[in-house]
């Protein structure tokens, strides 16, 4: 990267987020700090350029986050479980969902039918579940960086 005033803000940002990008690798997510553009940039121009990217970056993340809760929502809650019973000689399997509602532990029988489907619905919940996850730590980060107060309970 060529450092110098002649450099415009674009070049800096575009010779930037594809060194982030080399150093992260493919499959990563590389929350780029603040702090190391003040060496090459004004002041003044970190603070608008910067500062509406990443506001804009929270404010999608927020909504990602909301749509992701959502799709999560209408997927069964709980773990699936296995009974074994023997009765004269031969062992049966018995499969039950698991999951709390109303702060009691409720464990619904499963007929044989249904179980791809709940697995495949357990599956998926899961998936949005860590992609939530992923979210919220994205959102306190910009929430760190842009000083905003942190949200409370919110999903």
């Amino acid at each position: 990267m060529v450092r110098g005033p002649s450099n415009s803000l674009a070049q800096m940002l575009g010779a930037l987020f594809q060194r982030l990008r080399q150093q992260a690798g493919n499959n990563q997510l590389y929350m780029f700090p603040l702090h190391s553009y003040s060496i090459y940039m004004k002041v003044a121009e970190i603070d608008n350029a910067i500062h509406g990217l990443l506001e804009e970056e929270y404010r999608r993340s927020c909504d990602v986050l909301a749509a992701l809760a959502e799709k999560a929502a209408r997927y069964p809650k709980g773990s699936l479980n296995v009974r074994k019973k023997s009765y004269k000689g031969k062992e049966y399997a018995y499969h039950y969902l698991v999951a709390r509602e109303q702060g009691r532990v409720v464990n619904r029988h499963i007929p044989q039918a249904e179980l791809p489907e709940l697995r495949r619905q357990l599956e998926q919940r899961d998936k949005y579940r860590r992609e939530i996850q992923a979210y919220r730590k994205r959102i306190a980060y910009l929430e760190k960086l842009l000083q905003l107060p942190r949200r409370g309970g919110e999903s």
